[in-house]
């Protein structure tokens, strides 16, 4: 009942072409929402439902990984999506993020600061 209430919403610091692809980076990733990443007990990735909160309405698609700020390649909130084109300053939402979104994360990981946390 909680998995599918929460959202988590990370702000776009960055976008990157790399061999074609575009990647959206956030400023959280999997110190935040390590479900999200596919490195909780997953055998296989799949992706959490996405979109980008402040342009969800655009009927422009763009295919986009939306990445964490880690140095690793493990911190991948959603791989080649088809999301409204977005730029710095968007807000990137994962939904289906309540259950274990923030509680099973690692926060703190690499000195990161932790996410907020609102209950409506």
């Amino acid at each position: 009942m909680v998995g599918e209430a929460g959202i988590y919403v990370t702000r776009i610091v960055d976008r990157k072409i790399s061999r074609g692809q575009v990647y959206l980076v956030t400023d959280g990733g999997l110190n935040h929402h390590l479900a999200a990443s596919g490195n909780f007990g997953q055998v296989i990735r799949k992706n959490y439902p996405v979109t980008i909160g402040n342009k969800a309405g655009s009927l422009e698609r763009e295919s986009v990984s939306v990445v964490g700020p880690l140095c690793t390649p493990l911190d991948l909130l959603a791989d080649r999506m088809e999301l409204p084109p977005a730029e710095i300053g968007d807000l990137a939402v994962v939904f289906q993020s309540g259950a274990y979104g923030r509680s099973a994360s690692p926060e703190g990981f690499l000195g990161h600061p932790a996410s907020v946390e609102v209950l409506v």
